[in-house]
């Protein structure tokens, strides 16, 4: 249980930490913005004071509403609703047979569609992998070309230099109706993530200036690993993750007060065997948590991760160390649940076939988290009166009404009696294989107006991206390329 004395505790700590340590800010511009802004400068080191970070930390919205192009699928951003976001960043894709190879734009293209088509999400977009057959220059723009033009549900956009989120924000102006049309509404999230312990380079505060000038959302994600960026003992790294997005949200409002501001951590632990980043375990999940109440005492929406694991594929570990996170997350309401499908390896791997099971837990949690339909109906007291004469309830009416509403129905779990000779890892795949073919057979392009479209893609080839590869973004089709 997490007692609010230690969340006071470790408040303290990170505004003493920015008190005396100091955050360090890279950028001229931004070393700049803080001194006209009172914030005492030493070298790189910016240090704020507390009435300072409660003065700018209380010009965030404590609500708002990320916008997708289809209003049916707009996200309340606020203490209390929760919605699943897909993986982001894996560069490789690890089949189900252990086999491990880089991630291409099919994979992409295929992970857009299954996410439009998948009721568990409302959000679509960011780095679902890294493709590497397209040229680094052009990566970005190509994923939220094929995001935006394949599914018209809330965008999570691709970090990056100020510039590339230029070109960015002039793709998402020409779907939204201009600059000053983008500008009225959250319209895509970007993730800016801080150098831990205690840093912000020109990169991430070049993205950061560029998302405030069109008033879009921040996501600010501090990722120290205890033990490795931040201190072994969890509550040091919470803290230590703590201090870092205070500083960088303060700043943000400074240059734009009001902005949108979703509040994250993605602070996790380092396996001292290895060194490697270790997420899976009940340290990380207990981390997100901690993240969660601190968002909430200064009434910030919150982004974590769920569905995490350090397994190398779709396995008995993946499935209990995403569980812990995944539930986790969902009972601390936290607002923006990254992650929730296809991480293996610690981010190292996307499994799509982890992706599809993650989908399903996520039914599962939901289910189990929606409260029941009490009533005379429900409570049932004459139908167990008739079943005593019966000898069953499966033959009674009150049943069969309900057999299909009240009980949980899986998509992908194997239930009832297997052969002899059937090996269950087999039969598994081939029950992910269905729902995976399900998913992206029921997948249906959005409409797009046919100017928008034209604007779109000349808008690409004018900034040098091949026309094949726009091509193929525009006629591709998961279900033949799969079948």
């Amino acid at each position: 249980m997490i007692k609010n004395e230690n969340l006071n505790r470790i408040n303290d700590a990170s505004i003493e930490m920015l008190e005396t340590i100091g955050m360090e800010f890279v950028s001229p511009e931004a070393k700049e913005v803080l001194r006209e802004h009172g914030v005492k400068i030493e070298k790189d080191r910016a240090f704020f004071t507390r009435d300072q970070i409660m003065e700018y930390m209380a010009k965030c919205p404590s609500e708002f509403k990320l916008c997708a192009r289809n209003p049916e699928y707009d996200m309340n951003l606020n203490q209390e609703d929760v919605y699943y976001v897909p993986g982001y960043g894996c560069p490789k894709i690890r089949e189900y047979d252990g086999t491990v190879r880089d991630a291409m734009l099919d994979d992409y293209l295929k992970l857009v569609e299954i996410v439009h088509s998948s009721q568990q999400y409302k959000c679509n977009g960011g780095i679902l992998v890294q493709p590497a057959d397209v040229e680094a220059r052009f990566s970005q723009l190509i994923m939220m070309y094929s995001t935006i033009t394949k599914s018209d549900k809330c965008i999570l956009s691709v970090n990056g230099s100020a510039k590339r989120i230029e070109e960015l924000a002039g793709l998402m102006s020409i779907l939204f109706g201009g600059v000053e049309k983008l500008k009225e509404k959250p319209r895509f999230a970007t993730i800016v993530n801080s150098l831990s312990p205690l840093k912000i380079d020109e990169s991430a505060e070049g993205c950061l200036r560029t998302c405030v000038k069109y008033n879009q959302p921040l996501l600010v994600v501090p990722a120290p690993m205890a033990g490795g960026t931040g201190p072994i003992s969890l509550a040091g790294n919470i803290a230590l993750a703590h201090a870092e997005a205070l500083a960088i949200i303060v700043y943000a409002q400074m240059l734009n007060p009001g902005n949108p501001v979703i509040y994250g951590s993605a602070a996790m632990t380092t396996d001292m065997k290895t060194g490697k980043a270790a997420i899976g375990s009940s340290g990380y999940a207990l981390q997100s948590a901690y993240a969660s109440r601190l968002a909430k005492m200064y009434k910030l929406p919150c982004r974590a991760s769920g569905a995490l694991t350090d397994a190398y594929g779709a396995t008995i570990q993946a499935g209990y160390e995403s569980m812990l996170s995944l539930f986790s997350a969902v009972e601390e309401k936290i607002n923006f649940i990254i992650h929730t499908g296809g991480i293996v390896d610690a981010f190292g791997c996307c499994s799509i076939e982890k992706f599809i099971a993650d989908i399903e837990m996520t039914r599962l949690i939901d289910y189990y988290n929606k409260d029941l339909e009490v009533n005379d109906k429900t409570l049932a007291l004459d139908v167990v009166k008739e079943a005593l004469k019966t000898g069953t309830f499966l033959t009674l009416k009150h049943t069969a009404k309900r057999c299909r509403k009240d009980p949980w129905q899986p998509t992908i779990s194997l239930r009832g009696k297997l052969k002899l000779d059937e090996d269950t890892n087999i039969v598994m795949k081939k029950s992910i294989d269905a729902e995976m073919n399900r998913l992206l057979s029921n997948y249906k392009k959005p409409e797009l107006s046919e100017d928008v479209a034209k604007e779109l893609r000349k808008y690409m080839e004018d900034l040098g991206v091949d026309s094949k590869i726009l091509d193929k973004i525009d006629n591709y089709n998961a279900e033949l390329a799969v079948n």
